[in-house]
């Protein structure tokens, strides 16, 4: 068994984002799978040493880190059942205990698989090219997802503003949670590429898909899988930081918006524009540059008209699954 009980997230605090609700996961070991993805946290050292920030600002050394585990929710509670389910975690999130003691990567598949076959297959029926759906791939997308949790871990965490030592999530304020979702997400993409990159010139002998093809599935997955995420509301930092990604992609040329109200993706443009977006939020969290942030937030964290009509093409897919959990009487 797998059990996590306890006050971790600030979502719901929208005055500050330091106020924590209680949660609760009961979860069963998939051990298997958690050794085979084991080699993404071996590798969490070489990330960071080569992440697109300045070099100063790297950690050198990164805290010990609990291996991934994962597993099967069984039952969630509190927090960790209300509105849109948790499909992984990483906790704690104090960022002290994150630079001493690493942290705890939970992956929950059965929820991500629930998600995946109700909500992400349809969205991407509707927002993506005929030709494009293919290359959709439930391996990169939940590999994705556990990316994005060793990257949560990676980047600035304590840091100096002025000579007061201090962390991001305390100079960003009520900015902090959507950026961090994003940071999280983009620098998840940046890994995964790195890793590819590495297997592709034969520097690494990865566990992981590599090459051309995996390279469009990881990509195209992501773009389908940005609609599930901005359907939950700007108000939910993973949305606002989804939203603000997706525009920059736009911007950049990386994401194209065809006339018939599809989405496609450019590789080639996508891996400069991941590397650069992952600079600039890197930058605001080393910089604690609460201004910045804002700014930032205001200027791409939101949904424009052609995002908004595909949106609104969604209505008949549902916008996330609905566990019940069941008491079965068990013969002893």
């Amino acid at each position: 068994m797998d059990v996590t009980f306890g006050p971790y997230e600030t979502y719901n605090d929208e005055i500050f984002g330091y106020k924590a609700a209680f949660e609760a996961y009961i979860n069963v070991r998939d051990d298997k799978e958690t050794a085979r993805l084991a080699f993404l946290g071996n590798h969490l050292q070489d990330i960071e040493s080569n992440l697109p920030e300045d070099p100063q600002v790297r950690n050198s050394k990164l805290g010990a880190l609990a291996p991934i585990r994962v597993v099967n929710e069984v039952f969630a509670a509190g927090d960790g059942a209300h509105a849109v389910q948790t499909a992984a975690y990483n906790l704690p999130n104090d960022d002290k205990v994150v630079q001493q003691k690493g942290s705890k990567r939970v992956m929950l598949k059965n929820v991500q698989e629930a998600k995946f076959k109700a909500t992400l297959v349809p969205i991407s029926k509707i927002v993506l090219t005929a030709s494009a759906q293919k290359d959709l791939s439930f391996d990169l997308f939940f590999t994705h997802i556990v990316a994005h949790e060793l990257c949560h871990g990676l980047g600035p965490h304590q840091i100096k503003i002025n000579g007061r030592d201090t962390n991001p999530r305390m100079e960003l304020k009520e900015q902090y949670s959507a950026l961090e979702e994003a940071k999280a997400d983009v620098t998840g993409l940046f890994a995964l590429q790195f890793l590819m990159t590495q297997a592709d010139n034969g520097r690494l002998d990865a566990p992981i898909a590599h090459g051309p093809e995996a390279e469009r599935q990881l990509y195209t997955t992501y773009l389908a899988s940005s609609f599930r995420t901005m359907r939950f509301g700007l108000q939910d930092a993973h949305a606002r930081g989804q939203a603000m990604q997706f525009n920059y992609f736009l911007d950049k040329g990386a994401f194209t918006s065809n006339s018939d109200g599809t989405f496609s993706v450019e590789v080639a443009k996508m891996k400069d524009a991941v590397r650069e977006l992952d600079h600039e939020l890197l930058t605001l969290e080393a910089t604690g540059d609460y201004a910045g942030a804002k700014k930032w937030m205001d200027q791409l964290g939101s949904v424009r008209p052609e995002v908004q009509h595909a949106l609104a093409r969604l209505k008949s897919v549902p916008t996330d699954i609905a566990p019940v959990y069941a008491i079965l009487n068990v013969p002893r």
